[in-house]
């Protein structure tokens, strides 16, 4: 049982403390393995996507292995630091090594066309689903922060560690919808992604200055201080951390080639219907590009001539 709430550890002591986590350094060693020669056996894989899976891999051993594992469980701010570790820092450096491409690459002709029919399955498509990601990853920030989840988490080890295994999970979930790039079924545009991330800062800036202003009758279990600490972390951390792969993910779209026009099935809907309403013409294919259409852009073009001359 908790003996109530105790100050939190020098962030001296954090960095320096650890203590070996063996279990879970035997499971990042098997991924290691795993991808490491699954990357050799494809030949031309990127040294970017395999330099983003080390940087998860040793994101996950510091955070699992330093004192942030040591003093996450009492102390409310190095908690956050976890939970940040483990729900956006290593996730984005997972997603961004491919790991679902890399594995498609790797099975036999028969085991890949079972993965590519369980990926492209109606489960899959719901569970990657833009909306279901984003109210799970709301979900896992509000109801372990802002109910009575913490107190209970503090006088349990187990639950500490399902609360971290929740935290992985939804971050991956997540970012695969967010910013992968790899096998996802309905790739949603890079306008949704956008969004998507912004709506997810919300609720981390929301829980952050809940946080912040948290009475001690909050968390009886946890340092007043450390609890307005953590919630300043989520909050100005937390949105630095979404806003930097936001840049990113804006990198990434300029640099993608498929997503020249990349609207989104109902915008290009209604972007389509507008054009034929302003020039007068449909374009000649529904479903092929609208500025690659040459009757699209002729009448375009005529519409940009009757407009110089005054003509309406």
């Amino acid at each position: 049982m908790p003996l109530g709430p105790t100050p939190g550890p020098a962030w001296a002591d954090v960095i320096t403390t650890w203590s070996p986590a063996w279990g879970v350094n035997a499971v990042l060693l098997v991924l290691t393995g795993l991808y490491l020669a699954a990357a050799r056996r494809h030949g031309a894989w990127p040294v970017r996507r395999t330099v983003s899976f080390l940087a998860a891999i040793a994101a996950a051993v510091v955070t699992w292995n330093s004192g942030i594992a040591v003093f996450g469980h009492q102390a409310f701010a190095v908690h956050m630091v976890m939970h940040l570790a483990l729900i956006m820092v290593v996730p984005a450096f997972w997603v961004a090594a491919h790991p679902l491409e890399l594995l498609r690459s790797a099975l036999p002709e028969r085991a890949g066309a079972r993965f590519d029919a369980a990926l492209d399955s109606r489960a899959s498509r719901a569970l990657f689903f833009p909306g279901t990601v984003l109210v799970v990853y709301a979900l896992v920030i509000v109801l372990t922060h802002l109910t009575g989840f913490m107190e209970a988490m503090a006088a349990s080890m187990a639950l500490h560690h399902a609360e971290q295994a929740l935290y992985l999970v939804a971050g991956i979930l997540f970012f695969h919808v967010a910013i992968g790039v790899d096998l996802l079924p309905n790739r949603p545009a890079y306008f949704v992604r956008y969004v998507l991330m912004a709506l997810a800062m919300g609720v981390d800036t929301l829980v952050g200055v809940v946080l912040m202003q948290a009475p001690a009758t909050m968390f009886p279990s946890y340092d007043l201080e450390g609890v307005h600490l953590g919630g300043a972390l989520m909050w100005v951390v937390g949105d630095g951390l979404m806003m930097v792969i936001m840049v990113l993910l804006g990198r990434l779209w300029v640099t993608d080639a498929s997503a020249k026009v990349d609207f989104g099935p109902w915008l290009e809907s209604a972007r389509r219907d507008a054009f034929a309403e302003q020039t007068g013409a449909t374009p000649t294919d529904r479903a092929a590009d609208l500025d690659d259409d040459d009757e699209a852009l002729a009448a375009y073009n005529r519409m940009l001539t009757r407009l110089n001359r005054g003509e309406h």
